[in-house]
């Protein structure tokens, strides 16, 4: 090789290196980071019955007895509801038209004794099988909110006369509140 073409040679080595060098120097001086997560939906329902809830005495009175706790925990921010289904209405056992009942399979007869399912102390209403325990206009707050169900009756008139168990299983469903 000659001398000139290996003057041209590493001339152009050196070229290459200051070219490599200088896109060093241009190189950004920040740079973004994005950074997604996901929230996932929350709607739970929790109902824990308390010690009264079992063992009742039918034939006397209650007013406001609780008998369960029920948490209620959504984060959709249009709020949740909480709807009741009476088993024993919904089968055609109650004699009353709306709203749930004690009543016993077994039994001979035909007995049932209403009760009232109030939620803390405001009565829930039912149309035939089914009621509305709250309907919230907001999410629950961090760990759901908190509510008492209670019932009340009068069994002193209500000539249960057979001597056996009279049950009633109340279902609580939550959903989210659509908007509106």
């Amino acid at each position: 090789m000659s001398r000139s073409t290996l003057q041209r040679t590493l001339a152009g080595i050196a070229a290459v290196g200051v070219l490599a060098g200088g896109t060093a120097t241009i190189a950004a001086t920040s740079g973004q980071l994005t950074l997604t997560g996901t929230v996932q939906q929350i709607l739970a329902i929790t109902v824990t019955p308390t010690a009264s809830a079992s063992g009742l005495d039918l034939t006397g009175s209650v007013t406001q007895l609780k008998v369960a706790t029920v948490v209620a925990e959504a984060n959709n921010p249009t709020g949740y509801s909480v709807s009741i289904s009476s088993l024993n209405n919904g089968a055609g056992d109650c004699g009353a038209a709306n709203g749930p009942c004690f009543h016993s399979p077994t039994a001979t007869t035909n007995d049932d004794l209403s009760f009232s399912l109030l939620r803390d102390a405001v009565a829930v209403s039912f149309s035939g099988a089914t009621g509305i325990f709250i309907s919230s206009g907001a999410r629950s707050a961090v760990g759901g909110d908190s509510y008492d169900a209670n019932i009340t009756y009068d069994g002193t008139s209500a000539n249960l006369d057979q001597a056996t168990d009279y049950t009633e299983t109340l279902t609580f469903t939550i959903s989210e509140s659509q908007a509106v």
